[in-house]
């Protein structure tokens, strides 16, 4: 498979030696034989009452804490868990339930309680204790939503390595243990009649589910499945460096479907990439989470090899996959809601800091309206993840979480009418829990909510706004591989342990019944569309239409607004051949010698261009499908008014509309009799950029102007003002030769010049940026532009000043490529090549010494990068030198110069750095 991303053709590693991509297990999968077990009440009790003791008394050291720590002694909150037992008694009642026997053993225990002498022995307190907990035990499993009398639910070990949610699809992260099981007479208070299933019971071999829904029937189970080759973790699985080696030899996640009876066992995925996390649509589709889209991730050190994933759909029986969002940073954690759209996880790195990143979105099954639910513009917490609806409610359940985290953390109830930005819709169900990175917005339930003093929660399941279904750990520590147990909790403070596999955790407990399909969405999409048109057309694009382009923009003059442009941040790209490819200077993380710490934005930019605005504030344009895009406000002279800190994809022939520029679904439009002016006409083309639709390159299309106009005064050991815009290049870290700016941009980015005013792309927080933040209008530049003496000595051509706003407004990006880590042919930088540098040194050791500082006059950025000649070592004018240095052009040590640049210059070309591949000077 040949693709190409902007100028930059890869190859896809399929078939490459001990690769593991297809094979014996690739076959159809043996049929499995569940096995069920009948539970030994007795130990079952004996587990719920050590339960109990837990929480009663926190750990020595709960980062390690097992079961078997805990011991009775000291206080037992019994007077809480009576108060607790009473308020769940009142709202089990107000549903019907008859509560009046619990609630006079509560009041029986209330009054042994009170008579207990001070001073008596421990024993008598922690007896009480269980009491309380045992009548609240059977009270809490009377509550009338418990009406199914199995549970499905996973057993796997804790993720351990990259315990990080954009890292958690690689096959390797967990121990091979575990299945699909089912415990029958989940409810039974005293354990008694309960009996548990495994349903795969080692059909699919040695490895760990990843991901499971059940199907609204109730019948049948979607599961990821990450096989290995042996019952142990592959050698290096805890090393990160080894991922590109573990890709290429460890079998990737498949989806795979099982009926609840273990019957139908079939693979649905296969081929050189991870599939998991699946979830069905209304229609029965499954959407998953998968690694097709080639993205390599945006963050961690440089000889890291790591992906990200996308979400994508496909029928029933594992055919017509279909991409249904395009995020270089990735999507995970999909589950159908109840109003038929998909919830998910969204991570997000645009112009953001790396920790504000991740928020709750939907898209609808097929792809189309994809849109926030909630959080993108919060501080904290740092992510919002697992989302889930809360049946009868338009409340969701999900948990929070920090950004280099498990989705692990505090339970809480989402409450997205109350602002998508608001802290306000944020109930937390378990208080005393704080996210393990982070901090924590919100406001406890007013149930007051379960008072841990330790722990962390995952995989909710809401079975009503009050009362949850969880996976709860007592240790501190996320990666706990075995500490994970089934629990039923409120908003009152109960929590009951429903089942715990001391030798593994357990995970996502699903009532085992059918339930309610939610709407189909229909009439959004036509499928058809996104099949490639048989005479090789590009798939056709998505339609967009702003009706009013200020609202949401206070303080702008509507009628100062008279463009939109649209903008793609394109991916890091990943093939099996390479592994992944990098864009930022970050060998290691380490800062440059010599040069300042510019921080370049995430991606390359590639510009579509430019749409007009009606005079009614309105906007008609066409978008490509699958492609990720971003909007700009201008004004007249296409500079940036306001930009979006975030993107978006659309399907093939998708219809859009929004109303305003950041706009909330709580605010309504403004009123307007009239239709806006642009819907009424055909989709408006783009005014294109001068350099084209290609992505941005800092050397090619800005280089050129400050050559041409600024070069001249600013260059040379002493540059005008302290300012050099000379073409010639800088190194940034000598051991990544792809890696390095040049001298001109080195000085507009450089913070004490003060000449660019951008978007710190990787500091920014999570906030809405105001107009005029940033850009063309905002930087220094362009006002020295337009004063004099420069409106006097620099002429620039309309095309020569869009392009210096254009590249300001882009977020003033450098590269328009990337990085091949293993590049057949490593680039030459002369640059960072001492042997070269060391040749121009002795040379000027014997002709400048008498004026200069060899060294200061040894510059290879002073190496004209396609015209060695003008090299400004060799170009400076010798008038001024004493001695004078060479009499002609003829002089030998000038030929040897001319020679030694003129070599570099031509190895560079052949052998270039990715910045000048296409470029101009």
């Amino acid at each position: 498979m040949n693709w190409k991303i902007h100028n930059v053709t890869l190859v896809a590693g399929v078939g490459i030696a001990g690769m593991c991509l297809a094979g014996p297990h690739d076959k159809p999968p043996p049929q499995s034989s569940p096995k069920a077990v009948r539970m030994d009440a007795a130990q079952a009790r004996l587990g719920v009452e050590a339960d109990w003791l837990a929480q009663a008394k926190r750990p020595p050291d709960a980062r390690h804490f097992t079961m078997g720590d805990m011991v009775g002694g000291g206080d037992y909150p019994t007077a809480r868990f009576i108060r607790q037992g009473y308020a769940l008694a009142d709202d089990l009642a107000r549903s019907g339930a008859d509560v009046a026997r619990y609630r006079a053993e509560l009041k029986e225990l209330e009054r042994l309680l009170s008579e207990i002498p001070e001073g008596a022995a421990a024993e008598a307190r922690e007896r009480v204790y269980l009491d309380v907990r045992r009548v609240v035990r059977r009270l809490a499993f009377a509550n009338p939503l418990l009406d199914f009398d199995r549970l499905l639910f996973v057993k796997r070990f804790t993720q351990e390595t990259y315990p990080d949610i954009c890292l958690n699809h690689m096959p390797w992260v967990s121990r091979p243990g575990g299945d699909l099981c089912v415990l029958e007479n989940p409810f039974s208070p005293s354990g008694e009649g309960q009996s548990l299933t495994s349903i795969l019971n080692g059909a699919l071999g040695p490895g760990h589910v990843h991901g499971m829904d059940l199907e609204w029937d109730g019948e049948r189970i979607v599961f990821g499945y990450a096989r290995t080759k042996t019952a142990e973790p592959p050698e290096g699985w805890m090393d990160r460096a080894a991922n590109f080696h573990l890709r290429r030899t460890e079998e990737p996640t498949r989806l795979f479907e099982v009926r609840r009876d273990g019957s139908g066992l079939r693979q649905l995925t296969s081929g050189e990439w991870s599939d998991l996390d699946p979830t069905y649509a209304p229609n029965g589709d499954i959407v998953f989470v998968s690694e097709r889209c080639a993205f390599s991730l945006q963050c961690n050190e440089y000889d890291k090899d790591e992906t990200s994933c996308n979400l994508y759909t496909m029928r029933p029986d594992g055919s017509g996959i279909r991409r249904l969002s395009v995020n270089k940073d990735g999507d995970y954690l999909p589950h159908t809601l109840d109003d038929g759209t998909i919830g998910y996880t969204r991570w997000e790195y645009h112009e953001r800091s790396f920790a504000y990143i991740q928020s709750l979105w939907f898209v609808r099954p097929d792809g189309t309206g994809a849109d926030v639910i909630f959080g993108q513009h919060l501080q904290d917490p740092w992510a919002l993840e697992d989302v889930r609806s809360i049946p009868g409610s338009r409340k969701l359940v999900a948990v929070a979480a920090g950004h280099h985290t498990l989705a692990i953390g505090p339970l809480l109830i989402i409450d997205p009418t109350q602002g998508l930005n608001d802290a306000k819709g944020i109930a937390i169900v378990t208080p005393n829990i704080k996210p393990t990175e982070g901090g924590m917005s919100g406001a406890p339930v007013p149930e007051g909510g379960v008072t841990d003093t330790c722990g962390l929660y995952s995989t909710p399941w809401a079975l009503s706004e009050k009362y949850f279904l969880v996976a709860y750990t007592y240790s501190n520590t996320e990666t706990d591989a075995k500490g994970y147990a089934l629990y039923l909790v409120d908003v009152f403070g109960n929590k009951e342990l429903i089942y715990r596999d001391p030798a593994i955790s357990s995970f996502i407990p699903i009532p085992l019944r059918p339930r309610p399909r939610p709407p189909l969405i229909t009439g959004s999409f036509d499928e058809h569309a996104a099949e490639p048109p048989e005479d090789g057309a590009p798939p056709r694009p998505a339609t967009c239409v702003i009706s009013d382009i200020a609202l949401g923009c206070d303080g702008i003059d509507p009628a100062a607004i008279r463009y939109v442009r649209i903008a793609e941040p394109i991916g890091w790209p990943y093939d099996n051949t390479h592994g992944g490819h990098r864009y930022v200077e970050d060998h290691h993380c380490q800062q440059p010698s010599g040069e300042p710490d510019l921080r370049d934005n995430w991606t390359p930019v590639r510009i579509l261009g430019d749409i007009p605005v009606e005079a009614d504030g309105s906007a008609c344009f066409q978008v490509p499908p699958d492609t990720a895009v971003y909007f700009q406000l201008l004004d007249e002279n296409r500079r940036e008014i306001r930009r979006m800190r975030s993107f978006i994809s659309f399907q093939p022939s998708e219809q859009r509309a929004c109303a305003g520029c950041h706009e909330t679904r709580n605010a309504a439009p403004r009123p307007n009799p009239a239709p806006p002016a642009a819907a009424a006409r055909t989709p408006a083309p783009y005014l294109p950029m001068p350099w084209g639709d290609a992505p941005l390159s800092f050397l090619r299309d800005v280089q050129p102007v400050l050559t041409r106009h600024c070069a001249q005064c600013h260059s040379g050991l002493k540059p005008k003002g302290g300012l050099d815009f000379s073409p010639g290049l800088t190194s940034f870290d000598t051991a990544v030769p792809g890696y390095g700016y040049n001298r001109a941009f080195v000085t507009l980015l450089d913070a004490k010049n003060g000449l660019i005013t951008r978007s710190p792309a990787r500091e920014q927080d999570a906030s809405v940026t105001p107009p005029y933040a940033y850009g063309a209008n905002k930087s220094k530049l362009g006002r020295v532009l337009d004063a004099e003496p420069h409106t006097k000595r620099v002429k620039l051509t309309p095309d020569e000043r869009l392009r210096l706003d254009a590249w300001i407004d882009a977020n003033a990006i450098y590269h328009d490529r990337f990085v091949n880590k293993r590049a057949p042919q490593p680039a030459y930088d002369y640059t960072a090549d001492p042997e070269l540098r060391g040749k121009i040194l002795a040379i000027h050791e014997r002709r400048c010494a008498a004026c200069h500082d060899p060294k200061a006059v040894t510059r290879t950025d002073w190496i004209h990068p396609s015209d060695p000649a003008q090299s400004l070592f060799l170009t400076a004018p010798r008038t001024k030198c004493e001695g004078t240095p060479y009499a002609s052009a003829d002089d030998p040590d000038h030929q040897a110069l001319l020679e030694l640049t003129r070599q570099a210059v031509e190895k560079a070309s052949r052998f270039p750095r990715r910045d000048l591949a296409g470029a101009r000077f």
